[in-house]
């Protein structure tokens, strides 16, 4: 969104430096402030100068319905620089940083999951404080716009998109491995791994972004009498070449891996949870189990011989001391076989209930891991959603005339494909609490102790 958002803003300042022209006579006394110009990714760029001036320049030419239009444009402009942008950095990077206090700070941390979500609330916070950082100039603090702080926002800023990006991957792939090849999630998704995988991505954003502290400086525009942190035009060339890799490594490679693998984590996930109520619909069905047969089989054996002998000794007039030496073998017998068929009972029960604990146990885990996928699932899909609009301008901007670009419908698209895509780094603590079951939970314990640390507090001062 290099070149449209760019159009955006600018088009946004020309259009408050021409109001403020025709009252005091000097269409050029604008402040600094009020020159601030955003890209879709929270950055100048280096287009910034050709697109000044076209929307004043045209408003002679407006018809009715052109006017309409624009005014809508720049209500929605005016909603999201003034209102919508302080609201979310503000409530977006509380979140992320209890997101990442969560994350951290309870049973969560054992999960590595949990972590590609805790660095990807650090990130997001990152971009969160330099678009407030550029938001500041319109309450004419100027910081933005300085030299060497313009140079660290701007690589900071978009260090911090590329990050965010690219750690939504990181744990799409990671759900995808432990969905689609359960064996090796033991070894594969582990805590030691995450960590090695986000430093490795962190490094490759740093190398990814280091020509922005070369290119990025103050720049004084004319027409607004104004000085912008904006890329130097001087690196015209290269930065168009660059601006395509950026397109491929920020937004092809990223949005079609996490698309293609939502969509087959999605399905197994799906086939999963059919399989399951299919076999918990079997499982209630009413069965009858009986013990083996062989448990009841020694008993009756010793019934019959000593029914046996008790006959022949009938028979052959045996002595009454031998029939009592009979008696008492008859109840060792039984008083044995006893013994040996209550041992078997208590062998099976103890087996039974090691079979039970080490189901409920898997179906624990299972479980969990399903709650966690369908989260992860529903965070990168959201994710996807609010930078599609964004990266198809910014796909649309590299064959659409300027003065196509700067039709008042595609100015208001603008606007609200921007919003879109900011909002994307404010919304995750919902996201979570919204669909994660454990996360909430996580939560409201930490409220808890939190809650049960002040009372505890509040008596001691008492006494």
């Amino acid at each position: 969104m290099a070149a449209l958002s760019s159009t955006m803003d600018m088009d946004y300042m020309e259009a408050m430096a021409s109001s403020s022209g025709s009252g005091s006579g000097n269409g050029g006394n604008i402040s600094a402030t009020e020159a601030t110009t955003t890209s879709s990714d929270g950055n100048a760029t280096a287009e910034n100068s050709t697109a000044i001036g076209t929307t004043t320049d045209s408003t002679d030419y407006m018809s009715g319905d052109d006017e309409e239009m624009l005014r809508i444009a720049f209500f929605i402009g005016d909603f999201v620089h003034q209102y919508y942008i302080p609201i979310l950095c503000c409530t977006g990077s509380i979140g992320n940083i209890l997101s990442v206090f969560v994350f951290f700070k309870t049973k969560l941390r054992k999960l590595s999951s949990s972590f590609y979500l805790a660095a990807l609330a650090v990130s997001d916070t990152c971009f969160l404080g330099g678009l407030f950082a550029q938001w500041l100039n319109f309450l004419n603090v100027d910081i933005y716009n300085r030299n060497y702080f313009c140079q660290f926002f701007t690589f900071f800023s978009y260090l911090a998109s590329f990050c965010s990006v690219w750690f939504v991957v990181a744990f799409t792939v990671e759900r995808f491995i432990a969905v689609i090849y359960p064996l090796k999630r033991q070894t594969m998704c582990t805590v030691r791994r995450a960590k090695i995988v986000l430093s490795c991505l962190t490094l490759a954003g740093c190398l990814h972004c280091l020509p922005y502290i070369l290119i990025a400086k103050p720049v004084f525009i004319a027409k607004l009498n104004a000085t912008i942190c904006d890329l130097n035009t001087e690196y015209k060339e290269q930065l168009a070449l660059f601006n395509y890799w950026d397109s491929i490594v920020v937004y092809a490679v990223p949005f079609t891996t996490i698309a293609v693998l939502n969509t087959c984590t999605g399905c197994t996930v799906w086939k999963f949870a059919t399989v399951r109520r299919t076999l918990t619909m079997h499982k209630m069905k009413p069965q009858t189990t009986s013990m083996p047969s062989n448990s009841t089989s020694p008993s009756a054996v010793s019934s019959y011989r000593i029914s046996a002998s008790l006959k022949r000794q009938k028979s052959t007039g045996t002595h009454p001391s031998g029939q009592h030496s009979v008696a008492r073998q008859q109840q060792q017998q039984e008083d044995h076989h006893q013994q040996e068929h209550q041992q078997h009972i208590n062998s099976c029960q103890h087996h039974c209930e090691i079979t039970k604990k080490s189901d409920r146990r898997h179906k624990v885990q299972n479980s969990s891991q399903l709650k966690v996928t369908k989260m992860l699932l529903i965070v990168s899909t959201v994710f996807v959603c609010l930078n599609l609009p964004s990266c198809l301008l910014r796909i649309e901007a590299y064959w659409e005339t300027e003065s196509a670009r700067n039709e008042n419908s595609t100015i208001a698209l603008q606007y609200i494909f921007h919003a879109f895509f900011i909002t994307n780094f404010g919304i995750n603590f919902v996201l979570y609490c919204v669909s994660g079951q454990n996360f909430r939970k996580a939560v409201l314990s930490i409220f808890r102790r939190v809650s049960a640390a002040q009372r505890e507090a509040g008596n001691t001062q008492v006494t």
